[in-house]
């Protein structure tokens, strides 16, 4: 129990430059009693009927009439449901928190036109259930105020915030609940790093990181932790289905998911915060979603090595190199440090002492020997200093290319 209080206390803070106004995301737990956590289910099931009533009303009209429901109609067609027997229940919730699913509706849809994914309805049984407040929301010491709920006791809060409350999400996972505050952040003078040095950064898989100082992070050990996972599933596949023991099989599921999840991010946090230190960091520009397509191909086309390349996107999705990018680059930002991404190509064939490429370079995943030069060191340190040179100099930095 000590280690999740622990992971309640680390806030996941994002920096979102949106304009000229500064977004900053933090999440907190909350701890709220019982009478509390049935206003926030039933919060929750409000704003999810709701989510769903407008997604099948326009639904409905564009495919019979080909018209599309605004925004604001739906909102006065949820308040006329108020006033229905059938429906009166829907007074019990926030007006804002309606209004607000609506809005993301509406918001998944134009993101559907912009070339995203479908809006799915919202299901009942999905492991993490959440709403939305748009306003109203007060903090005060370690507590947090939500409409229709009250005073809610929290911890993760830092420091008191200086800015201007934009949203606060609340959500329901694993027996565990949490608010993400969205702070509109004023202008601060930016802390300065006392570190001007230069760092080139190399992710992998069998490494997570490997630096040009010639520092290398190994991946976080999780056997234990995923040992436990199927351990859990396994338990889960012998419940009957749709009883009492299944559910609680399942909820166990969703809590041991969660704590690698905590474990994962914490990780990235403390790697992160080693690394921002620094000055500038240069790290690879690399197109994670296109690394990890599938290889099954067509039944015209199958793919080879199945398997095998379903394992090796199994690994770089646990890395979360993504994430990492992306904490990195906040807690640089905040600290007057800059996150330089370059083109990967050659970065691991080209030899850093005098610029020789090729193939033959790569003895081995670990080992690096010129052909050219006869310079020997770790594949990964050698990639890290290439890195760091392309973001010193430029991606258009002088390379002699084997023939």
């Amino acid at each position: 129990m000590t280690y999740y209080l622990y992971l309640g206390k680390i806030s996941i803070a994002h920096h979102i430059k949106k304009g000229e106004e500064m977004l900053k995301a933090v999440k907190v737990r909350l701890y709220p009693n019982n009478e509390q956590k049935q206003l926030i289910s039933s919060q929750i099931g409000g704003a999810r009927y709701v989510y769903n009533r407008a997604l099948a009303l326009r639904k409905y009209a564009y495919s019979k009439f080909g018209i599309k429901i605004g925004k604001f109609a739906l909102i006065n067609h949820i308040t006329k449901l108020k006033k229905r027997e059938k429906t009166s229940w829907l007074k019990e919730i926030d007006s804002q928190a309606i209004q607000q699913s609506i809005a993301n509706m509406d918001r998944a849809y134009q993101h559907f036109f912009k070339g995203g994914g479908y809006p799915k309805f919202k299901s009942r049984h999905y492991s993490r259930q959440s709403f939305q407040y748009p306003q109203r929301v007060k903090i005060e010491g370690n507590r947090v105020y939500l409409p229709k709920i009250g005073w809610v006791k929290c911890k993760g809060l830092r420091k008191e915030f200086t800015g201007k409350i934009k949203t606060v999400t609340v959500s329901h996972e694993a027996y565990q609940y949490h608010a993400s505050i969205l702070v509109d952040m004023p202008e601060h003078e930016v802390v300065a790093s006392h570190n001007s040095k230069s760092v080139g950064l190399d992710v992998g898989v069998s490494l997570v990181v490997a630096d040009s100082n010639g520092k290398k992070v190994k991946p976080l050990e999780l056997t234990r932790e995923l040992y436990k996972l199927r351990k859990k599933a396994k338990q889960l596949s012998r419940k009957k289905k749709n009883s009492n023991n299944r559910a609680k099989a399942k909820a166990k599921i969703a809590k041991q998911n969660l704590r690698i999840a905590n474990m994962r991010k914490d990780f990235l946090h403390k790697l992160s915060r080693s690394y921002s230190e620094n000055q500038t960091v240069v790290v690879e520009d690399l197109k994670i979603k296109n690394m990890t397509k599938s290889a099954k191909g067509t039944t015209e086309t199958p793919g080879r090595q199945v398997k095998q390349k379903q394992g090796l996107n199994r690994v770089i999705t646990q890395q979360s190199w993504g994430l990492f990018f992306e904490l990195l680059e906040y807690k640089l930002q905040e600290r007057g440090g800059e996150l330089i991404k370059v083109d990967p190509k050659h970065t691991s064939q080209a030899c850093n002492e005098c610029g020789h490429i090729s193939k033959e370079n790569r003895k081995s995943q670990a080992k690096f020997v010129c052909t050219a030069c006869g310079h020997s060191v770790n594949a990964d340190t050698n990639a890290a200093k290439n890195i760091l040179v392309r973001g010193i100099h430029g991606n258009n930095a002088s390379h002699q290319i084997a023939v």
